[in-house]
């Protein structure tokens, strides 16, 4: 979604159910009415139930898509996840925001979204494109009590959670990526899932788990760099509820967690086999060692990667970037 659109979006929802002019939005974003419609139809095809009526102008129907912490936690099937909750309209990054508030001791399950972030990451330091109204950009402040090394393993039980969340809410099937990206099924990313720790010794302080979620946006409006690398749940015709989505996701997300304490990931390692789109076939794996090319055999109860090199040796991969299609 383009900062102009996402602006106009932001626009309606401040509106309420007034109606706003083409004339007015397009002076106060300096564009032609015109140009307002293209950006009207374009919100309206990714599922934005905006109302469009002659003479009067342009009103969003369903306020329920605006993030407000009280109609979140309304419908919150949780008892700790999303329970103190803060939705910001514009941040830097929620990881960061979330990383200072537990700092400051922010409560297991606290919660951060954002309409916009500035400075959105994913992993290993890449900038995530998270424009207002586009998405879900959310963190979550965990304390779990499990030792530092299976902390790595929480995204990778965090992407079954999340992939399952979309299903059901979104009604929308995507894959996992070793470790924790979802793909959709022609390959374009949707969803990053970042954690960031904070231990001393032996003894996790806190967790900070971000999810970021493309719920919307075509093609045409992700930068050019990211035009066929990333898209969005949401078609034309089916509409989706972000408020559903993150009551959904809190849920799913609470439920597996408490299993995850109790039992690792090896009670979640046959869900994400059967999410994954990784394993059988050959892969690419770029470590700080360097770039190793083989079979994607197997994952085990440590979330660890087993690729079969072209030599037959079998190595054990921890830490990596997946890259399909080596060579291509």
């Amino acid at each position: 979604m383009t900062e102009i659109r996402g602006e106009i979006l932001q626009a309606l929802r401040r509106a309420g159910d007034r109606f706003v002019s083409g004339e007015e939005l397009g002076q106060r974003f300096g564009i032609s009415r015109t140009a307002v419609w293209k950006h009207i139809q374009a919100l309206q095809g990714v599922g934005y139930p905006i109302e469009a009526v002659r003479n009067r102008g342009y009103r969003l129907r369903e306020e329920g898509e605006e993030l407000r912490p009280e109609a979140i936690q309304a419908g919150l099937a949780t008892s700790v996840l999303g329970r103190h909750m803060t939705v910001l309209e514009t941040v830097d990054s929620t990881n960061r925001y979330a990383f200072a508030e537990a700092e400051g001791g922010a409560p297991e399950g606290y919660t951060v979204l954002a309409e916009r972030q500035t400075a959105g990451r994913g992993r290993r330091g890449r900038p995530w494109f998270s424009p207002p109204g586009h998405g879900i950009w959310m963190s979550v402040v965990l304390r779990p009590t499990f030792p530092v090394f299976r902390a790595p393993q929480l995204t990778l039980m965090a992407a079954v959670s999340v992939a399952e969340a979309i299903r059901e809410r979104a009604g929308v099937s995507v894959g996992i990526k070793w470790p924790n990206d979802l793909l959709l099924p022609d390959g374009r990313k949707v969803c990053g899932i970042l954690s960031e720790m904070s231990a001393e010794a032996e003894e996790i302080r806190f967790i900070v788990l971000g999810i970021g979620i493309n719920v919307f946006g075509r093609e045409e409006d992700f930068p050019p760099e990211l035009r066929g690398v990333a898209g969005s749940l949401a078609q034309p015709g089916s509409p989706i509820s972000r408020t559903a989505l993150i009551q959904g996701l809190l849920g799913r997300l609470e439920a597996d967690y408490r299993i995850y304490q109790n039992e690792g990931f090896r009670a979640f390692r046959e869900g994400w086999e059967r999410l994954n789109v990784s394993l059988g076939r050959t892969i690419a794996v770029q470590t700080q060692s360097g770039q190793k090319i083989g079979w994607a055999r197997r994952i085990d109860d440590d979330g660890a990667l087993w690729v079969e090199t072209d030599e037959g040796r079998l190595e054990k991969i921890i830490s990596a970037e997946v890259i399909f299609d080596p060579g291509s």
